[in-house]
């Protein structure tokens, strides 16, 4: 039985931080305040850096780069809201320590999973089109799209202000959502193999990569 079928998307998130299926309707254009875009390619730039690094290019180092990198996502996606809209009830449903560890091995997951594919990164063209923002300034998407094998693929991200910091908590490839297709899939194991039955394929899925 498959877990977490959705290799292709997210190495298209990750190739995207190298180089959010509805959105509210009460959301406007922004034309002021680049700020989310902004962040967004800050987070882009830093992770080019590293891989272009030619002090981090020998295999001895990968490790290094590979946890940098690690870092740098880090700053930019916010694993907590992406785990409770993932979730959905089941999240409110538990405890503060049991929202940590599944926190923590939804974390673990993508980036074990998807952060050493960024590897075959080939330079592909990223572009950033424009930003919408709410009628509050708290949550943003920014459009960006990479051209990947000649074809233009739409990834775009959904970040939600917490202090003075845009965090990712969504990710729309192609208008499919990240969130969504994981919300399916933990849902579907859930009805059949309870909770319990999720964290412990998580954590073999963790411990086999």
């Amino acid at each position: 039985m498959r877990l977490l079928k959705l290799k292709s998307r997210l190495l298209l998130v990750f190739l995207a931080l190298t180089l959010v299926v509805s959105w509210d309707s009460s959301l406007g254009v922004c034309a002021e305040d680049p700020g989310p875009m902004v962040q967004i390619r800050e987070t882009v730039d830093s992770i080019l850096l590293l891989m272009r690094d030619p002090a981090l290019a020998s295999p001895e180092k990968s490790g290094e780069r590979r946890t940098r990198i690690i870092k740098a996502v880090d700053i930019r996606f916010d694993f907590r809201e992406m785990s409770m809209r993932t979730l959905g009830k089941v999240w409110d449903e538990k405890s503060e320590e049991q929202r940590g560890v599944f926190q923590k091995l939804f974390a673990d997951l993508l980036k074990n999973n998807y952060i050493g594919r960024i590897e075959g990164y080939s330079n592909e063209e990223i572009s950033y089109h424009k930003v919408i923002m709410d009628k509050t300034g708290s949550r943003a998407m920014v459009f960006t799209s990479v051209i990947k094998n000649t074809r233009e693929i739409s990834i775009n991200y959904k970040l939600i202000l917490k202090g003075h910091d845009w965090r990712v908590y969504d990710v729309e490839i192609e208008g499919v959502s990240l969130v969504k297709n994981y919300r399916s899939e933990f849902s579907r194991i859930i009805s059949k193999e309870d909770y319990a039955g999720l964290i412990k394929r998580m954590e073999e899925k963790v411990r086999l990569e």
